[in-house]
């Protein structure tokens, strides 16, 4: 799988400068192991590298594995394509970044941004396996076969190196200082490249196993039955110290940075010649009865050696060395540590016994210790110790011998809690009842019986002596008297623990509940933000840096005095650098008890009793370091998923539309101490708070609205002084395409159109209607102007001839028959006439109902008739739409014309019904009725079925012949109509 990758340029190691001491023990250094139940592929390690990124990778029989220092990632045939065969023989980095693969067939891997290239014979190899592979200073890459030439590849062939031998065995490849190439053979001896050939530089009678090039030039040769050679005047020779080495195989050689030669034996382990001629071993866990397969120095100084069976082992430098005591359990606590004026530290064992330090180890001093445990010590200016007991007996020891102290006359004293010698060379001594014994040189002891208990003492002489009480908090001795300042003045709730009065007279007090600082009768607190200035103070020293260290139960913290001062009035972070158990300390659990449990001796170096063992740190160590010139601590982001698929290596991330959850991988490569590395990040464009998240690497992101961000990750290392470095990556979620903005300009656009649309469509309705109703007015005057006017012509007319027959003589009986038959037709057609023009402006009066329409419908038809007229309405009346009551208007016009000129009826019912979503008119009269299946019915009643049918409605005749006729009408009422 490819991998997006970002490096910090400018977050170094701090332990960069340490390296691998060669005047340092290898005891002091810390260890580490990883097995195949610890993430490790298998428990045997073939071969190792350090690539320019960062990362271990390690070769195993089982394929590749990748480190940073807290996981492991596979590699193998089981999950790379193109990866046929896990066992490993051998890596090399090419100078593009690509990891060279040897394994136990023929041909090479070449595994890049997640893919694998074979070569093979159409590239130059030989059908045989790789054995050895080593990219040199220059960039170039040597390949070794089991069998045959060695081999330089050219960027697209490996070529044959010529040599005086038919055929070579090469079994281990160097480079020395100064450029050349070394190859040790099977049974062929030692050869070198000497203008672009291999020439032959000293026989050997046994197989040459392993190469090492020293930093003055000398060639070391391990061997698998003579030992450990060296290159002499051309002849292969042992070196005398090499007798101090077991008779083993050699298994693997290196010279580290500061000159020191690391042999691996076969079953015998590890051994470290220094260039001051000191030969130790490097013993593990697990006994002497282990191989070294392969070793390396990273860029940081660690030493890593793969092993066969037993894992992966690194042995690095760590600041802190722990002083065991000598005879006694390996985590023996440590009470309490202080420096005599003849600059011998001095050690309160867990046993209560006394201690001294001498060559890293801690010793219980002989015969003569005084009666009773030993509760309490502390320096005596003249030289030597005070020593203070369980049973409250005080000595003093001098020149190896223990003398007492006589104390003043009186009840049986008890337990001495601490001591403390003042600057005038007065010792106080307090006791856990009695109260606190000044003993001034040449004055009478005087008591003070208000004080109890006091866990630490400071100041004196000139100045107030100050003590600390778990129980009473700060008292301040001043003229004879005491006076405690406890939570009412701001101290806090649960006492003082540990104090420290700087060389500006400032009191720093350490306090179950954090640091605080006091002076002129004001303390000042640091406890509002959240870090180990909340945390229970134990101890507190001040370099000649003016840094200040703190011992609490969760490490020694090491913060610049500066930066506590100035966070007293701005705010922010303060710098912290914390030490614990990574650092070499056996716990970082320290001692909280009576002081001192804490030491800063004059050749700067601390000491911290734990509760497994004495902690020293190297002044060396903890003086300020030097410009850092080691690797960068680097930054990689591993990969992006969307709701658990992992997205394609882009930057910048693209993130599919519709992702619930999003996810990044990150990790720091820091190969040791990875614990110690700790991440923030956040999501600039939707969050501006920083998600602190100590050693996780990964972040997670739910329902993220589309739109561009940057993803911002900071990191750091505890062990570092220095603000956190910062890389980011652009991030993109893509939006559905109702979510792009193009969406809603096209949506808008449409919307417009559609209101056009509709805005036309109602437009030519009312167009259309118009027309109707102008056409309908038209032929209504028409019908008026000529019909209508001609028919009241002719009625005059016949009136007229009707009285001028009156007043002729004779019978005018016909004539006037004929004209009365005249006048009633005529009667009939204007009649006929109004009601077409009603008829084509049937219409619901404005003010009334559609109740009130009919009724006004069926007075003016049946006006002047004798046909009783019966309305009525159920339901609750609601708007119908323009067109449904148009047609139930024109509906009810058509029936009831029926009833006048076909059914001779002498009554008329009309009921209007609201019901639900529908509406329903009844028309029943009592006329002639007739049958309706019959193809008689007329246009009337076809026009009616017609209305009915578009409206989606229903129409029901009950009628028969002589019976009359009831016609239902049932319409649904449209929820929208234009």
């Amino acid at each position: 799988m490819r991998r997006l990758v970002i490096a910090l340029p400018c977050l170094w190691a701090s332990v960069t400068g340490f390296a691998l001491d060669p005047a340092r023990p290898l005891a002091t250094h810390a260890s580490h192991i990883w097995r195949s139940e610890d993430g490790l592929l298998q428990d045997t390690a073939t071969a190792l590298l350090e690539s320019r990124d960062g990362f271990l990778w390690i070769g195993t029989e089982a394929g590749l594995v990748r480190f940073d220092g807290a996981t492991f990632d596979h590699y193998s045939r089981l999950n790379v394509p193109g990866f046929a065969h896990n066992e490993i023989h051998c890596l090399a980095e090419g100078p593009g970044g690509g990891l060279w693969i040897g394994t136990s067939e023929a041909g090479l891997y070449r595994f890049q941004d997640g893919a694998v290239q074979a070569f093979g014979a159409a590239e130059g190899l030989p059908d045989q396996p790789i054995l050895r592979l080593l990219q040199d200073r220059s960039g170039t890459l040597w390949a070794a076969p089991q069998e045959g030439p060695l081999l330089r590849f050219d960027g697209a062939r490996f070529r044959a190196v010529p040599s005086d031998a038919a055929r070579l065995a090469i079994r281990a490849i160097v480079e020395d200082p100064n450029g050349t190439l070394w190859v040790g053979t099977a049974g062929s001896g030692l050869w070198r490249l000497q203008g672009g050939r291999l020439v032959l530089a000293a026989l050997a009678s046994t197989d040459i196993t392993a190469l090492g090039a020293g930093v003055e030039g000398e060639i070391w040769v391990g061997t698998r039955s003579q030992g450990l050679l060296t290159l002499t005047e051309g002849r292969l020779e042992a070196p005398a110290w090499a007798k101090g080495l077991p008779p083993r195989a050699i298994s693997s050689l290196l010279v580290d940075r500061q000159g020191s030669l690391w042999v691996g034996l076969e079953q015998a382990g590890l051994f470290r010649r220094t260039p001051a001629g000191s030969l130790e071993t490097a013993t593990a866990p697990a006994g002497s009865r282990w191989t070294p397969l392969s070793l390396l120095e990273d860029s940081s100084g660690a030493l890593w050696s793969g092993t066969e069976g037993r894992g992966l082992r690194v042995l690095y430098p760590v600041p802190f060395q722990t002083l065991p005591v000598v005879g006694a359990d390996l985590e023996e606590p440590a009470l309490m540590v202080c420096q005599d004026a003849q600059g011998t530290v001095w050690c309160l064992t867990g046993d209560q016994s006394l201690g001294e330090v001498r060559q890293g180890r801690v010793h219980r001093v002989g015969p003569g210790n005084p009666g009773g445990p030993i509760t309490t010590i502390w320096p005596r200016r003249a030289g030597g110790l005070w020593v203070g007991t369980r049973n409250g007996e005080l000595y003093e020891r001098h020149e190896g011998q223990f003398r007492r102290v006589r104390r003043p006359e009186g009840p049986s004293s008890d337990a001495i809690v601490s001591l403390y010698e003042d600057p005038q060379n007065i010792l106080w001594v307090a006791t856990s009842r009695q109260g606190l014994l000044k003993l001034a040189p040449g004055a009478a002891p005087v008591m003070f019986p208000a004080v109890q208990g006091a866990l630490a003492m400071t100041g004196g002489g000139s100045a107030p002596l100050y003590l600390a009480s778990r129980t009473q908090g700060l008292g301040i001795l001043e003229s004879s008297t005491v006076r405690w300042l406890g939570r009412a003045e701001g101290l806090g709730s649960s006492g003082a623990l540990s104090l420290h009065l700087d060389a500006e007279g400032f009191l720093w007090i350490g306090t179950p509940e954090g640091l605080r600082r006091y002076r002129d009768g004001a303390f000042q607190t640091f406890g509002e933000r959240p870090g180990p200035l909340l945390l229970a103070i134990h101890g507190i020293l001040e370099d000649g840096s003016h840094r200040m260290w703190l011992s609490t139960g969760q490490g020694v913290f090491r913060i610049p005095r500066a930066a506590l001062i100035k966070s007293l009035n701005e705010a922010g972070s303060i710098p912290a650098v914390v030490f614990d158990h990574h650092d070499g300390m056996p716990s970082r659990e320290t001692r909280n008890g009576p002081q001192p449990v804490a030491w800063l001796t004059r050749e700067g170096d601390l000491y911290f009793p734990t509760s497994r063992g004495l902690a020293r740190l190297d002044g060396r160590a903890s003086s300020p370091p030097p410009p850092k010139t080691g690797p960068a601590l680097r930054l990689h982001i591993l990969k992006a998923e969307s709701d658990e698929t992992v997205l394609p290596d882009t930057i910048p991330i693209q993130v599919p539309p519709g992702t619930h959850r999003f996810e990044v991988y990150y990790t720091a490569t820091s190969l040791t101490r990875a614990d110690k590395v700790r991440f923030r990040y956040r999501l600039e464009g939707l969050e501006h708070i920083w998600n602190e998240v100590g050693d996780r690497r990964f972040s997670a992101y739910s329902n993220v609205p589309p739109g561009s961000y940057r993803f911002v990750l900071q990191a750091w290392r505890l062990d570092e002084d220095g603000p956190p470095q910062e890389q980011s990556v652009e991030v993109r979620i893509q939006p559905y395409l109702y979510q792009r903005p193009v969406f809603w300009v096209v949506c808008a656009l449409g919307a417009g159109a559609f209101a056009w649309w509709l805005l036309r469509l109602r437009l030519q309705q009312l167009e259309a209607k118009s027309a109707v109703l102008g056409e309908r007015n038209r032929m209504a005057r028409e019908i008026h102007d000529h019909l209508a006017q001609g028919f009241t012509g002719v009625l005059l007319q016949i009136e007229a001839a009707e009285a001028k027959l009156a007043r002729l003589q004779g019978d005018p009986e016909p004539v006037l028959t004929r004209l009365d038959h005249a006048r009633k037709l005529a009667v009939a057609s204007l009649q006929e006439a109004r009601r077409s023009v009603m008829a084509l402006r049937p219409h619901r009066p404005e003010g009334t109902s559609l109740l009130g329409a009919l009724r006004v419908l069926s007075d003016r038809l049946l006006a002047g008739t004798e046909i009783q007229v019966e309305l009525a309405q159920t339901g609750e009346p609601r708007p119908l739409g323009r067109r449904v009551e148009e047609e139930l208007l024109r509906m009810a016009q058509e029936a009831l014309t029926n009833a006048l000129r076909h059914g001779k009826a002498r009554w008329v019912r009309v009921v209007l019904q609201y019901e639900g979503r529908q509406v329903r008119l009844n028309i029943e009269d009592d006329g002639q009725g007739f049958d309706p299946s019959a193809d008689a019915a007329g246009y009337g009643m076809r026009s009616i079925r017609e209305s009915v049918r578009q409206l989606r409605g229903r129409i029901d005749i009950d009628s028969s012949p002589g019976l009359g006729t009831r016609i239902t009408i049932t319409l649904p009422t449209q929820r929208w109509h234009l």
